[in-house]
């Protein structure tokens, strides 16, 4: 069985973030949509497509003419096709499974179902899809009655605990991190951040997010932003905070939450989308509803508390051992023989 997997990797991603980490633990042929095919041309054929299907750009038809060389050259041969992100550059399935009739075509799906539904209103090329793949738990039974398919699986996004890892050494006291910008409450983190400084007199706020969004954050002395850093000033904010506080409107998976995770962080967040699942069994703090009080209270009660940091450490960073991207890996080339 030949894996071929069409590349996708998010902007904003740090190096080490992001599902694109995948390729990197899976022994496949991988589409970037590297071609010579003229790029003026793949712009004037994207533009003939609508977006009702997902996400279909220049680089997916890129993509596309590069994934049909490969099938061709594997054409007698068992094939499975992941495409990393399900939300785009999808179309020609069928036509792909009349040339390549003993080759599979699945998916990994990274947005809540509320989104899905009004990002993809056409969903005939993704029906033909034989399997797709959940980071988050709350999308499975949506995803089995959307697409009508019966091959769905969850499979949690992984983290790469090689890097992001705690360092006791660099712990700073009664220091927040907020880290991203896709589905958080900035709502909730401006309506809170002030009654907390209140109570923590010697609190610290750090905020990393991409810079198209630093003006989310409204201005407080206790509040620093950061925009534009690379790997490593990401990972020593994490290994500096005291908190991850990350409100959120919905979620499948987060990358902010599992890197907070592997660097040992305790965590407090939205009982929203798939963040139950990912922080299960672990000290991490799920608020339900959008009770801004709660929020302020479980800070203050884990900021005053040094020693409940010290056990939380301790248990998250078990926790993560679930989601090292060698074990999402086997999980997922599990799911490939499945298919």
């Amino acid at each position: 069985m030949n894996k071929i997997i069409v590349h996708h990797r998010s902007p904003h991603h740090a190096e080490n973030s992001g599902y694109g980490r995948l390729i990197d633990y899976v022994d496949a042929e991988v589409v970037y949509g590297d071609t010579k095919f003229p790029y003026r041309l793949a712009k004037f054929l994207a533009n003939r497509h609508t977006q009702d299907r997902g996400i279909f750009n220049s680089s997916s038809i890129l993509k596309l003419i590069a994934l049909y060389r490969v099938l061709k050259q594997h054409k007698k041969e068992h094939n499975v096709v992941h495409f990393l992100n399900g939300e785009r550059d999808i179309r020609y399935i069928g036509f792909l499974k009349r040339k390549f009739p003993k080759t599979v075509f699945c998916a990994t799906f990274h947005k809540p179902p509320e989104v899905l539904k009004k990002m993809i209103t056409d969903l005939n090329v993704l029906k033909k899809l034989d399997g797709a793949i959940c980071v988050g738990a709350n999308q499975v039974a949506f995803l089995k009655e959307w697409l009508s398919l019966e091959q769905v699986a969850y499979i949690p996004h992984g983290v790469d605990t090689a890097f992001f890892k705690p360092n006791p050494a660099l712990k700073k006291k009664n220091t927040l991190l907020f880290v991203g910008q896709h589905l958080r409450d900035f709502e909730m983190f401006n309506r809170t951040i002030p009654r907390i400084a209140e109570e923590i007199k010697d609190l610290k706020v750090n905020v990393v997010l991409h810079p198209a969004f630093a003006s989310k954050i409204v201005a407080h002395p206790n509040i620093e932003v950061f925009t534009n850093i690379d790997d490593k000033e990401l990972l020593r904010f994490y290994q500096e905070a005291t908190v991850l506080y990350l409100p959120m409107l919905n979620s499948t998976a987060c990358n902010s939450l599992l890197e907070a995770m592997a660097c040992g962080l305790p965590i407090i967040t939205s009982d929203v989308g798939g963040n139950k699942e990912y922080l299960r069994d672990t000290n991490g703090v799920l608020i339900n509803g959008r009770n801004s009080q709660q929020f302020i209270l479980e800070i203050k009660k884990i900021l005053e508390k040094l020693s409940k940091e010290k056990e939380m450490n301790k248990v998250v960073t078990k926790k993560d051992l679930v989601y090292e991207w060698e074990c999402i890996a086997t999980k997922i080339q599990d799911f490939y023989k499945k298919l």
